[in-house]
């Protein structure tokens, strides 16, 4: 055996060679370089340079993404090597992601969709928020912000909604581990995003993955020259657009001016001098032209201003790799006062020993989040269109403007509520992972990979006391509240992976458990009613003590496999299946297993007479079938608990009572069986590709918290009740126009058509109220809305009150559409030239409906221009009637409304068809152009290795429908099933633009 192991030995070689594009020939650094079917690997330096011990007669393989993989055999004589690989970020027959448990798969093996962008796409925007850097770019995939405040939520939303009640947001697994979120994760720090789509896709991770799943895999090391860069991006941010609003009446009631009102239902603005609010203190009055001052309200928002500094070394030697980052992120909101600061590091290393490769990976990001919780913006909007902002800012010394002083009771100075509120969270959250990979022989790998993530949130929330010297106001008690939140999630995989060839035959076998553990504690403390000012101690208090703590556990634990096999390269069949118990569920119920079969058939390499076609680059087709359970009640909810009720049975005495939710210990979870087929070609060199899906998603035994007869003790229980199906068909396209040494233009879009449709609800039941005016109906689409209308006759016009002129009814509810658009369009163009670098892409989405509740504000308060459109006089309603007999209807041409107040607070305002409007929208969402210097500039020095600057905006245009002249309709209420639905407290849109500048030593 020693002679053997030395004869071996000796005729290993130190192979070593430098690896560049085809076409330009400048140096590729990152390519990995692996041994094929050996435990061997390394990646290129900044030079493109590499080195690794190597056998005669073995493999060497090189890749890249964006790059067509290359494969050279190791002959006697090898020592260097000079590689060049073609640029092909479209070659679909080469590239190689990042598939479920974080292993590496050849894409042509799946038999589901996928898409994987690089670091590149998702910076494009240099957003903060990672999320929002993949917005429009994936066929299927829907992203929605919440609203533009400085730390926004995001809605993601994977093939359309499958949960009624549950989360319909896709798994995050970062580097192989599933984590809750990744608001929190550096942009920069991302190499690459594959969205595995759908629940076919994400089949072996079984209930975590039945949204489909984002693999994000993190920057790593490489051997070589060790390198340092700095980046920075200094953005600004603006009001886009505001609601509309009226110019053309000012304070008062009924046409008479109030300088006390804050209402606009005064007289017309006429430009005279006239005083606003009460006599002062010092006898003065505050006096102000009485007409609309142009663009006032964007006067009350600040200019955000985001700063962003990314530092990060890498490098490493052919057993070891590091990756080190630090970055920072202020940003100042455009709500006075409001302001973000998240501050983080990650370090990611590696480190091989023969056979044992290990790496890890340590996260931590540390948040600071000031702001307001009065919603300020919500008084603005209220208030009459002649108040100049700039003068009421400094309230505290300026006497008019003053909480004493100002010129309203019901409204107060929206200035004064974003200094007088506040609250403040500090947030730690760490994720760390580590991962042993042994090859106990070239054909078995066992991998374990632990994980854990931790989310920690200190909170102060604080109203000031404030005690009034003027009549006619309540006095503010003051209150504290201090809040911690914390989160942990253990995560353990151990994972056999075998991999054998039998000729043309290849096979992988997946054999692994997983353990998932989540831990949740919250705790508040709270004091109501302050003694001192600005004293915010819970001891400073009068009456009561409050507060409450909650402690959650769940665990999971599901065994799970996946065999593969294929026939030389071009036939391949996939099965999976995952057994989950979960301890949520009761015992009857919860365990269940899920199974999956997915084929992919490569016809341009199956038939002679497509091989090396100049036409058909590459042709796949493909198709799958799974069946995915999906858990949607949280822990304990399954649980009749009792809870402390404040005065039972009488007085201050102690006393529980019942929930009023039934706990259903029958539930089970909500199945989707889902069937997926689809194609992707490629065309002419790979210039041109396309792709095609459809998929039928069909859940079952959903779950729902419907109402039941109180007479059982009980006003709602946990039921399955209903099903629902979507049906989607997804097709992307990319095309290089000009391809070419310094020139390469390349556009490319994705179409997303989502037809949902609820096929029924358990009993006879239709329609089902969920949120707001969300229901679910039978015939109609998953998220649908339900609005309030006017009484009708037969043919839709508008039943009066023939004394009054106003609407006879205005209760009538009626189908308003879907909240979830059905169709979805990305486009995107990049064009590159020497080393100028232009990007942008656009984001249109059509068919949904959108309410928001300002409007009804709006209009109530005369603030809404849909006040004004009869000039505020009597008028006949158009496309009215007036019932004479019961069923009878006679056209309404002469009884009017007075069309003042009563008639827009009372019958207008609470009727929601009058501002359900289209929430089609065609945006700009990203633009970047950058100049990155050549290499013939740097050459003549060491120090500078790469320098980058561009200019960078986000959403700086976008159309909406005519008729929404409110709001931006890709914002959303809260999570679940809530688009179309915005509520009063939603800021407006912005546009942001900026620079960014990027060195590398």
């Amino acid at each position: 055996m020693l002679i053997l192991s030395v004869g071996v030995h000796a005729q290993q070689r130190l192979v070593s060679g430098k690896v560049a594009e085809k076409v330009t020939g400048e140096a590729l650094p990152g390519v990995t370089v692996r041994v094929k079917n050996a435990n061997q690997a390394t990646t290129t330096d900044a030079e493109g340079r590499f080195a690794l011990m190597a056998d005669a007669g073995q493999v060497l393989v090189f890749s890249s993404i964006g790059y067509s993989q290359q494969e050279l055999p190791v002959m006697p004589k090898t020592s260097t090597l000079s590689i060049a690989l073609e640029v092909s970020s479209n070659n679909l027959a080469e590239v190689v992601v990042t598939g479920a448990l974080g292993i590496n798969r050849a894409a042509r093996e799946l038999g589901t969709s996928s898409e994987q962008l690089n670091t590149q796409e998702v910076n494009q925007g240099k957003v903060v928020n990672p999320i929002l850097g993949l917005a429009s770019k994936v066929s299927g995939l829907r992203i929605n912000m919440f609203d533009s405040k400085v730390d926004p939520d995001v809605q993601v939303n994977l093939r359309g909604i499958r949960s009624h009640t549950g989360n319909n947001a896709p798994l995050y697994v970062v580097d192989g581990v599933p984590i809750p979120d990744i608001n929190r994760l550096n942009p920069n720090d991302i190499e690459s995003v594959n969205v595995l789509k759908g629940a076919n896709a994400a089949a072996i991770y079984g209930s975590d993955g039945v949204n489909g799943v984002l693999m994000i895999t993190t920057k790593k090391g490489r051997a070589g020259a060790q390198s340092i860069s700095f980046n920075n991006t200094t953005t600004i941010e603006t009001i886009a657009r505001l609601p509309e609003q009226q110019a053309e009446f000012g304070q008062g009631m009924n046409g008479v001016y109030d300088p006390l009102q804050y209402q606009s239902w005064g007289p017309r603005y006429d430009g005279e001098i006239r005083p606003v609010g009460a006599t002062l203190a010092d006898g003065s009055v505050w006096q102000l032209p009485y007409s609309a001052v142009k663009d006032g309200r964007k006067k009350f928002f600040d200019t955000g201003i985001t700063t962003q500094n990314d530092l990060s070394f890498a490098g490493g030697d052919d057993n070891s790799t590091y990756y080190f980052s630090l970055q920072d992120v202020l940003t100042k909101g455009i709500v006075p006062g409001d302001e973000n600061r998240r501050t983080g590091g990650r370090f990611n290393g590696s480190r091989t020993f023969g056979r044992l490769s290990t790496s890890y990976n340590l996260n931590y990001v540390f948040n600071k989040n000031d702001v307001t919780p009065s919603e300020p913006w919500s008084t603005v909007y209220r208030l009459p269109a002649n108040i100049p902002y700039e003068q009421v800012s400094d309230w505290q010394n300026t006497l008019y403007a003053s909480p004493n002083y100002w010129f309203s009771t019901n409204q107060p100075n929206p200035y004064f509520n974003a200094a007088n509120q506040r609250t403040v969270t500090d947030q730690q959250t760490f994720n760390g992972n580590i991962e042993f990979n042994y090859e106990v022989a070239p054909w078995m790998r066992i991998i374990y990979r632990a994980g854990v993530y931790s989310r920690m949130a200190e909170s102060r929330a604080t109203v000031g006391k404030y005690t009034y010297t003027t009549a006619g106001r309540t006095n503010i008690p003051g209150s504290v509240n201090d809040g911690s939140s914390n989160f942990r999630r253990l995560n353990s995989d151990l994972i056999f992976n075998f991999e054998k060839e039998f000729g043309k035959f290849s096979t992988r076998l997946l054999l692994g458990n997983n353990i998932r553990a989540d831990q949740t504690k919250n705790v508040n403390l709270s004091a109501s009613a302050l003694v001192v000012p600005d004293l915010f101690n819970q001891n400073n208090r009068t009456g009561q003590l409050g507060g409450t703590s909650m402690i959650s556990e769940e665990r999971r634990f599901a065994g799970y496999g996946e065999f593969t096999a294929g026939y030389d390269n071009y036939l391949f069949l996939t099965f999976t299946g995952r057994q989950e118990s979960v301890s949520v569920l009761s015992p009857e119920n919860r365990n269940y297993f899920y199974p999956g079969v997915s084929g992919s058939f490569i016809f341009s390499d199956a038939f002679s007479g497509l091989r090396n076609s100049n036409f058909l680059s590459f042709g796949k087709a493909y198709i799958s079938y799974n069946k995915t359970g999906n858990v949607v009640v949280s822990p304990y909810q399954l649980q009749n608990v009792y809870s402390q009720t404040n005065g039972f049975p009488y007085g201050n005495l102690p006393g529980f009572s019942l929930g009023v939710s039934d706990a259903n210990p029958d539930l089970k979870p909500e199945f989707v069986k889902s069937f997926e087929v689809g194609t992707k070609l490629s065309f002419l060199n790979n210039r041109l590709n396309l792709g095609a899906a459809f998929v039928h998603a069909k859940t079952t035994d959903g779950t729902i918290q419907a109402d039941i007869s109180a007479g059982s003790g009980f006003t709602s229980a946990w039921v399955n009740a209903f099903t629902a199906v979507n049906k989607i068909l997804e097709l992307d396209l990319s095309a290089d126009v000009i391809r070419s040494k310094d020139l390469t233009w390349n556009v490319g879009a994705n179409f997303t058509y989502l037809k949902s449709e609820v096929q029924e609800i358990y009993g006879d039941v239709q329609q089902l109220f969920h949120f707001r005016q969300n229901y679910l109906i039978v015939g109609q689409p998953y998220n649908s809305y339900m609005f309030t209308d006017y009484g009708r006759d037969p043919q839709g016009r508008i039943i009066i009150n023939p004394a009054t002129g106003n609407p006879a009814n205005t209760s009538e509810l009626y189908y308003g559409g879907t909240g979830t658009p059905p169709y979805q369009l990305g486009l995107n163009t990049s064009v590159s030239y020497k080393g100028f670098n232009l990007g942008a892409q656009f984001d249109w989405r059509m068919g949904a409906v959108v309410y928001t509740e300002a409007a009804a504000r709006m209009i109530q308060d005369g603030t809404s221009p849909l006040t004004t459109q009869y000039g505020r006089q009597p008028f006949v309603i158009p496309n009215s009637v007036i019932e004479t007999s019961p069923g009878v209807f006679v056209e309404n041409t002469e009884i009017m409304t007075q069309g003042d107040r009563n008639y827009y607070a009372n019958y207008v305002a609470n009727v929601q068809s009058n501002y359900a409007v289209s929430a089609d929208f065609f945006k700009l969402r990203e633009l970047s152009l950058s100049y990155t210097l050549p290499a013939s500039v740097l050459a003549g020095q060491r120090l500078l290795k790469g320098a980058t600057i561009g200019i960078v905006g986000r959403n700086l245009f976008s159309i909406w429908a005519k008729d929404n002249i409110y709001n931006d309709p890709e914002f959303v209420y809260a999570g679940g099933s809530s688009e179309g639905y915005m509520s009063w407290r939603h800021l407006p849109p912005t546009r942001v633009f900026g620079i960014n500048l990027g060195v590398t030593l």
